[in-house]
C-alpha cells in the first residue's frame, strides 16, 4: 500500500488509555486510531508491505517509535533518518517535527517495549 492510500483511509480517533495496535479497516473501510496506531500501521502497511516478519525485523534493525511531548505524549515513527506521524502524514526531517513543537525524549521505545504494549492491548483491551 502506498502512503497516500493509507492516509486516505486513516481517521484520527483517540483511544481510552494506552492502546498500541496495527489498525484494521472498519466496516466503512476506514482505519481509526491515534498516533501510536498510525506509526505502527504505516510501518506495517506501507513499509513492511503487510508482512509481520518484515515489520518486526524493521523494528529490531532500523525503525524506531519515538516518544515526543507536544501538549501531551505523542508517538513518531523514524525510519532511515526521516520521521512521520499523524500530524505530518509524510516523512519529514527531525527539524520539521521540532518546528511543530515536538520535543523529542532522549530515547525511543525498544522493540520489546513495543511488543509488550501491543500484547497488553491485545489481551486487556
Amino acid at each position: 500500500m502506498i502512503l497516500d492510500t493509507f492516509n486516505s483511509l486513516f481517521e484520527y480517533k483517540a483511544d481510552q488509555g494506552d492502546q498500541w495496535r496495527i489498525l484494521k479497516q472498519d466496516s466503512d473501510g476506514l482505519m481509526r486510531g491515534d498516533c501510536e496506531d498510525y506509526a505502527l500501521s504505516v510501518l506495517y502497511y506501507v513499509i513492511a508491505e503487510k508482512s509481520l516478519l518484515k515489520f518486526w525485523w524493521l523494528l529490531l534493525t532500523k525503525a524506531k517509535i519515538h516518544y515526543v511531548r507536544n501538549n501531551g505524549g505523542h508517538a513518531v515513527l523514524q525510519l532511515d533518518g526521516k520521521y512521520i506521524d499523524n500530524w505530518t502524514k509524510e516523512f519529514v526531517t527531525k527539524e520539521h517535527m521540532e518546528s511543530l513543537g515536538h520535543k523529542f525524549h532522549w530515547g525511543f521505545y525498544l522493540t520489546y517495549q513495543v511488543a509488550l504494549k501491543m500484547l497488553f492491548t491485545k489481551v486487556f483491551k
